[in-house]
């Protein structure tokens, strides 16, 4: 399903917290458009112009794309680890901080991180097509949160986050195109 235009507070809005068969749909194409949104925004483009800073201040395409990975791959964790134990605890990991600090995916060349991530969004998508609606109400246990959280929860989180930086870089990269900066 192709999700039509809107912001992520509409999306967030929109993707309540319970799952449904149609919220399910809606955040699946958000997640499978994901890896080819972010190649179109990045053609065309030198290596130089992805890693400089997309204004002041701001991050660079190469490190908001690092970023998405990162939050990826611990948004991902607690799915897998509600889909294969019993009652996991997931501990408090901060995406960037403690594991963007360890993993350093910004020494990696550009096409390697889009193959990196568009392999593990497949991948993702795999198991998330397969479920049953009661494997999208298994949850994990968030250190030091007193709920635990779906794997819709879990998908839905990731679903919105990236759609914001989606729609964040749209924006820079319309006026790197226009040569609005450096």
């Amino acid at each position: 399903m192709t999700v039509s235009p809107m912001s992520k507070a509409a999306l967030h809005k929109r993707l309540a917290t319970t799952a449904s068969a149609e919220l399910i749909e809606i955040l699946l194409g958000v997640l499978a458009a994901t890896p080819t949104r972010l190649r179109d925004l990045s053609e065309n483009l030198s290596d130089e112009a992805l890693t400089r800073p997309l204004g002041e201040g701001e991050r660079s395409f190469k490190r908001d794309l690092t970023h998405i990975i990162y939050c990826a791959e611990r948004g991902t964790i607690p799915i897998y680890y509600a889909l294969t134990a019993k009652e996991p605890l997931m501990p408090r990991i901060h995406a960037e901080r403690q594991w963007g600090k360890l993993l350093r995916y910004e020494s990696f060349a550009l096409p390697d991180l889009f193959a990196y991530f568009t392999f593990n969004r497949r991948a993702l998508l795999n198991v998330l097509h397969g479920l049953t609606p009661q494997q999208w109400e298994r949850t994990t246990q968030p250190e030091g949160k007193k709920r635990g959280e779906s794997v819709y929860y879990a998908a839905r989180g990731l679903c919105v986050h990236e759609y914001g930086h989606l729609e964040d870089l749209t924006g820079k990269m319309e006026k790197l195109r226009a040569g609005l900066f450096g």
